[in-house]
């Protein structure tokens, strides 16, 4: 892929990521104004039902975690180390059209889970907004960003190279069998 294909990617994976983020954080702005704090609200849809909630930790496992400004720091830190990686993946890595359309979906779903951490940062919570059922905790945006990177784009890129290994220790047998027989 050339340059100007590699840096139209960047472009708009940084301006899909900036809506996600703006999206998530004007969706929590409206749920803070017109959601009841820590009650369930119905909704025409039974797989999912608003419930504004606001989670002082980064994750309902985790509970509160005291010092949220210095955790939201570091955690803003660790983003942006992990978006200029994949910034520099996408501009300079020599690999497939493939792998840089994963690389660019990372980063526009890392950016818009930055929400998250702003939000922490600034109020001192995150607010969650709604439940999918059967799941018990409550969710926002910035969680389903970060989920589809765990339970989507990990396992489809260990698929991608479990079957690049199987291919290429494929071609190194046939070579090494060429050789020998030759």
């Amino acid at each position: 892929m050339d340059n100007k294909k590699r840096r139209r990617y960047l472009i708009i994976a940084i301006i899909i990521g900036l809506i996600l983020l703006f999206a998530d954080l004007q969706i929590k702005k409206i749920a803070n104004q017109q959601l009841p704090l820590d009650r369930l609200k119905e909704t025409p849809l039974s797989f999912v039902d608003f419930y504004l909630t606001h989670n002082t930790g980064y994750h309902y496992i985790f509970g509160e975690i005291k010092n949220h400004k210095l955790w939201s720091l570091f955690g803003l830190t660790m983003g942006i180390i992990l978006m200029a990686s994949i910034t520099h993946s996408i501009l300079k890595e020599k690999t497939s059209k493939f792998i840089i359309s994963i690389y660019t979906i990372v980063l526009t779903l890392t950016i818009g889970a930055m929400a998250n951490v702003l939000e922490i940062l600034f109020t001192g919570k995150a607010t969650d907004y709604f439940i999918f059922h059967p799941f018990p905790w409550p969710s926002n945006l910035c969680d389903q960003y970060i989920n589809a990177i765990i339970y989507i784009i990990i396992p489809i890129l260990l698929v991608h190279y479990i079957i690049n290994w199987f291919k290429n220790k494929k071609k190194t047998q046939e070579v090494n069998q060429t050789n020998q027989d030759g």
